[in-house]
């Protein structure tokens, strides 16, 4: 045998070794900062697609990946290092400091969101390490403009759903300490609601707490819209001032569902033509308002004179949006849980059923685009 011949054996049998090495061992050699562990009736699609990444980026995270080949148990990388300031085309880096997110670090440095992930390949935006580094500005990279990614060329307001003997419960100015047992009684009747929730009004969306009744009333169904961040009148602000209103809230809502609403309740139900304007410049669709207004705010949740409210609505259309709250002056668990059970039993016994905004409207309520709009 020659040493040609010797040479090419060699080189099958290394390849032959290094495949037949688990892949979590491969994986363990990597800079990663999040995992994912296979579960039965788990594709490459869905996994990327669960951490927002592209199919180049998971498969340049798991080198050797095969994807007609997942194993139950295996192993993967789904986030990078977040001390990505590494790049080796980054012109200037920052040092994370505590209490900082992402959000506060692209818009100190007047980045989008996409330009700032796109400098930080991998970045991992729940899980900053405080002293690791990010960079904020590359030598090939370009500065964000105002202009928005993805303008809506249309807005349509909507006061009850498409198809008859459907109705669409909303609750504002959430999240509420009493949101989890509510959420309990939606799922024991069966019913889909919508949260048109605030960032900083009621609770602080940054509280670990909000964040997880926030992916609980997602993960059972409800849709979680924009009610914006501080629960402000919009008719009183510029399209400026409008921004960051609408930008911070929905920058949260994605990191926490993946998901960015395009459909708002305007607080108080102030609107006019410049308000449209600046929400259509924002990217949103829909305005979703109300037909059947039960003013618990002011009855302090009274059975029967929300019944009586229902009743009269009933009479004019049998497929309302109705409004309730999460939150209003005197509120307690037990006045929420005992009117809206109330109201979902009459509404059912009517032959009603009880939808999301996004069944309710027939629309996709919320962006396909994961990027918003620049700071």
């Amino acid at each position: 045998m020659n040493y040609k011949s010797i040479s090419f054996i060699f080189m099958l049998l290394s390849l032959y070794l290094v495949s037949a090495l688990p892949l979590e061992f491969r994986l363990n050699k990597r800079s990663c900062s999040k995992t994912y562990k296979v579960v039965k009736g788990d594709t490459c699609y869905k996994i990327w697609t669960k951490y927002g990444l592209s199919e180049s980026k998971l498969r340049n995270l798991n080198s050797g990946l095969s994807c007609s080949n997942l194993k139950t148990g295996t192993e993967l990388c789904v986030a990078g290092d977040s001390s990505s300031g590494n790049n080796s085309s980054c012109k200037t880096q920052y040092t994370i400091q505590s209490g900082d997110t992402c959000y506060k670090i692209w818009t100190k440095y007047n980045l989008s969101e996409s330009s700032f992930k796109k400098l930080n390949s991998g970045i991992d935006c729940s899980k900053l390490h405080k002293g690791n580094k990010v960079c904020v500005s590359s030598s090939n990279s370009s500065t964000s403009t105002s202009t928005p990614s993805n303008p809506s060329s249309s807005f349509t307001w909507y006061r009850e759903c498409v198809h008859s003997n459907n109705y669409a419960i909303t609750f504002d100015d959430g999240v509420y300490k009493y949101d989890e047992a509510l959420l309990d009684l939606l799922k024991k009747k069966g019913v889909k609601a919508t949260f048109f929730i605030n960032g900083n009004n009621m609770s602080d969306i940054t509280n670990s707490s909000v964040r997880k009744t926030i992916k609980r009333m997602y993960n059972e169904g409800h849709n979680i819209l924009s009610h914006t961040w501080s629960h402000a009148d919009l008719t009183k602000l510029s399209k400026s001032s409008t921004r960051p209103e609408l930008k911070k809230l929905e920058d949260e809502i994605y990191n926490i569902i993946g998901k960015r609403p395009k459909s708002i309740r305007p607080p108080y139900d102030f609107r006019n033509d410049n308000v449209v304007d600046h929400l259509k410049y924002y990217g949103y669709s829909y305005g979703i308002l109300w037909n059947i207004d039960t003013k618990d705010w002011e009855n302090k949740g009274n059975v029967d004179t929300v019944l009586s409210i229902i009743k009269n609505g009933l009479s004019k259309s049998n497929r309302p949006i109705i409004l309730n709250h999460s939150y209003y002056d005197g509120i307690s668990k037990d006045k929420l849980l005992k009117l809206v059970e109330k109201e979902i039993d009459y509404l059912n016994g009517k032959g009603l059923k009880g939808v999301n905004m996004e069944t309710c409207i027939g629309h996709n309520v919320y962006r396909s685009s994961g990027d918003g709009f620049p700071n």
